[in-house]
C-alpha cells in the first residue's frame, strides 16, 4: 500500500469513528427538540374586575365639562383594553342623541391598571342642538389578554 492510500485509508476510518457518535448525539437533540411537553396547558376563562370609584350612580355632570373617571381594573392574567360607552336610555331603550365610546389599549404584562383621567367631555350642543340633559348610562367594558370581557354599568345624569 502507498503512502497516499494509508492517508487516504486512516482518513475513511476517521471519519467512520466521529461518524459514531456524531449521529447519536444528532439524534438526541432532535429528538429533545421535537418532544413536546405532557403538561395540559389551561386556557384563561377569569374574567377582569372593574372597581368603578367615579363616576357613582346617579352623578350629574354639567354640559360642557369633563366627566372624570378613576377606576381600577385587574386580571388574573393580563389586561389588555377598556372602554367607555354612555349613551342616553329611556327605559332602557337607547336613542341617538348624543353618545360616547372610546377605546383604550392597557400597555402589555400588566395584571392591575388604574384609570384616572378627565379625557371624557360632554357636548353643549349636538349637530347645532344642545345635548339632551337626563339620564345617561354610563358603561365600562373591561378585556383581557385571553379575550374575557367584564362590564359595568351605571346612570349619570347630564344637567344644564
Amino acid at each position: 500500500m502507498t503512502v497516499k492510500e494509508q492517508i487516504v485509508d486512516e482518513s475513511d476510518r476517521k471519519m467512520k469513528n466521529s461518524f459514531k457518535w456524531v449521529l447519536p448525539v444528532v439524534l438526541l437533540i432532535v429528538s429533545f427538540s421535537c418532544n413536546k411537553s405532557s403538561t395540559p396547558t389551561t386556557s384563561d376563562t377569569t374574567k377582569p374586575v372593574i372597581n368603578l370609584i367615579d363616576p357613582t350612580p346617579g352623578k350629574q355632570v354639567v354640559l360642557g365639562a369633563a366627566l372624570h373617571l378613576q377606576m381600577g381594573l385587574s386580571d388574573n392574567v393580563e389586561l389588555k383594553s377598556y372602554k367607555i360607552t354612555i349613551a342616553k336610555s329611556l327605559k332602557g331603550a337607547q336613542t341617538s342623541d348624543w353618545a360616547f365610546s372610546q377605546t383604550w389599549t392597557i400597555a402589555a404584562g400588566n395584571k392591575s391598571y388604574m384609570v384616572n383621567h378627565n379625557e371624557i367631555m360632554i357636548p353643549l350642543t349636538v349637530a347645532g342642538n344642545q345635548t339632551t340633559t337626563g339620564n345617561y348610562d354610563f358603561t365600562v367594558y373591561c378585556t383581557d389578554l385571553a379575550g374575557n370581557e367584564a362590564s359595568a354599568t351605571l346612570m349619570v345624569v347630564l344637567a344644564k
